[in-house]
This record gives structure tokens, sequence and C-alpha cells, in this order.
């Protein structure tokens, strides 16, 4: 997805889902930043295609459980899933070159932003 696709996609679920998307975050996400407290669905909004791991909260979720429903989910019910998100782009950090990066969430908010590596 592009970031063009990206930010009408983003466009349409805040129209779709407004109460999934605080006000505070839309401006971040269309800009392509994840900032702390963000859930995963809105840090995939804001940092585009990524890669993942998921611990998910055996309290809440049975085994072989998608990883991808425990992601979203944390969005209206946060758990205490283990949660880590991978992204790639030029948009995280302004006026600096393309990062991996590193995304950790807590209870379905996104507590810790880590640079990984500049990506040739």
């Amino acid at each position: 997805m592009t970031p063009t696709e990206r930010k009408a996609y983003a466009q349409r679920m805040f129209e779709q889902e407004p109460a999934a998307f605080p006000e505070a975050h839309r401006a971040s996400i269309l800009q392509g930043q994840v900032l702390p407290g963000m859930a995963p669905f809105e840090a995939r909004l804001a940092g585009g295609a990524f890669t993942y791991k998921v611990k998910a909260d055996p309290a809440k979720w049975p085994p072989h459980t998608n990883p991808l429903d425990v992601m979203w989910r944390q969005s209206i019910e946060p758990d205490n899933s283990e949660i880590v998100m991978t992204f790639v782009n030029n948009t995280q950090f302004p006026g600096e070159p393309t990062w991996v990066f590193r995304v950790y969430f807590e209870r379905g908010k996104a507590t810790r932003i880590e640079k990984l590596r500049v990506e040739p």
C-alpha cells in the first residue's frame, strides 16, 4: 500500500469507526507517525506494512488464536497480550532517513518505540 493509499484507508476507517480513533491520534496517523498510546491497529495505519510477534494473554485467548485477531482486539478490549510490531518507513522520524523501528505494546497501547537501524 502506498502512503497515499494508506492515508485514504485511514480516513475511511475514521469515518466508519470514529470511536476507535481518538482525535489526538488522527493527524499523526495521517502523517505516518506511530505515537505512544496508540493501539496496534492505529500503529498499523500510521506505520504501514509491518512484521509482528504476539504472545496472546492465556487468560483471555485460547491456544492457536490468530495473532492478528489478538492485535486488532486491543483497540476495544485491551488485555495482557505481549505485542511487538516492526515497521520500515521514512515518515516516523521527520527529517531523518528511512528507519527500521519496533513498537512495544502493553495493555493494548504503544509504550515504547525503538529505532533499530537505518535502511540503506
